[in-house]
């Protein structure tokens, strides 16, 4: 698993800075992909001065605010064929409806807060555009949004970088934590998932 996590960071970091921008990119149109690469790869842009942080913060936000915008684009058009796919699993049309009685009723401040949630923020546009949130105030707010939390995560991410290279020895656990809680997300919903699909067959 490691060795995975290892394998999808340095094609990333192959790409320089459009690999910042293309992971930023791929996980806001709702790849599960870990959000760190993009972060991780910017900070050490920017302390190897081959870029400015003004121009990864740039990068960054562009990759979130395109991924978005697709994510968007995709509910908007797909509305009627995605909300009847959506019913088939009870937990998830229930936070989709939740989701979108809080679009209806406080659009704006919805899309600004779903850029901080992780969990929520892949699929939050795409939510938005079944919601039917008009296009300017989502792209307005989705940037403002996106902005602050690049900001936010950017700090962290160099503390992060200089805990790596400060304490070398524990390179390999970092990796396996950082990965097992991943992909045990990812691996424990899918279960969920396909637990509740065996119970709806046997009743």
């Amino acid at each position: 698993m490691d060795h995975l996590v290892a394998s999808v960071f340095h094609f990333f970091q192959s790409l320089s800075i459009y690999g910042v921008f293309l992971s930023m990119f791929v996980e806001n149109i709702g790849v599960p992909l870990p959000t760190e690469i993009g972060y991780l790869i910017g900070q050490d842009l920017i302390i190897r001065n081959i870029f400015s942080y003004g121009s990864i913060l740039f990068v960054l936000t562009l990759g979130h605010v395109s991924g978005a915008v697709v994510s968007f684009g995709i509910g908007r058009l797909g509305n009627n064929y995605l909300k009847t796919k959506l019913k088939s699993n009870r937990k998830v049309a229930e936070v989709h409806h939740k989701l979108e009685e809080w679009y209806q009723k406080n659009g704006n401040l919805t899309v600004f807060l779903t850029r901080f949630i992780g969990y929520v923020r892949p699929w939050s546009s795409f939510v938005a555009g079944l919601a039917k949130i008009k296009f300017w105030p989502f792209l307005f707010w989705t940037t403002i949004g996106s902005l602050i939390f690049n900001i936010i995560t950017l700090y962290f991410s160099q503390i992060l970088i200089l805990i790596w290279r400060r304490y070398a020895v524990y390179h390999f656990l970092i990796v396996i934590v950082v990965s097992v809680l991943f992909f045990g997300v990812i691996f424990y919903e899918l279960w969920k998932y396909l637990n509740s699909r065996r119970r709806k067959k046997g009743k």
